[in-house]
């Protein structure tokens, strides 16, 4: 059974409902959860004149930081051991996925749980799929929960 579960949240519905599941099954497994946020370095508002990348940056691990908080509440709400960590700079960088995939396997994670938008199409090769990055890049099984892009 499992023992180490990751879960990746991005603060989308997606990942709230990957939330969901991975409280299910620690409860199920009497399993730790360790919850990731990585900060996405590669937003195209980087490159865009007149905006501070510091300052963004430092926006963006803010929210992470809330993501975090409120995942962390509802972990111990429901009485699952856990952690929370704010991947501020990306192990690989620029790679989401490279660096999920990086912590699960360095924390020994049994199994990485986290949320799929659904993409199809045009949208997915332009946006790429994190999801599919974890899948080739973790060692251990990825459990995908998706919801539906609007």
């Amino acid at each position: 059974m499992y023992q180490r579960i990751l879960v990746a949240m991005d603060g989308g519905a997606a990942s709230e409902l990957a939330l969901e599941q991975a409280i299910v099954i620690a409860l199920a497994a009497d399993a730790e959860v360790e919850v990731v946020h990585v900060v996405d370095d590669r937003s195209p508002f980087l490159d865009v004149t007149g905006l501070d990348p510091v300052r963004l940056i430092e926006d963006l691990s803010t929210a992470g930081e809330s993501v975090l908080a409120s995942a962390a509440s509802r972990l111990a709400a429901a009485r699952v051991r856990h952690e929370t960590r704010l991947l501020g700079k990306p192990m690989v960088e620029g790679d989401i996925a490279a660096t999920i995939a990086a912590e699960a396997n360095g924390w020994g994670a049994d199994l990485v749980v986290m949320g799929t938008h659904g993409r199809r199409g045009v949208r997915r090769l332009i946006m790429g799929s994190v999801a599919r990055g974890v899948i080739t890049q973790a060692v251990g099984p990825v459990l995908l929960v998706r919801a539906e892009e609007a």
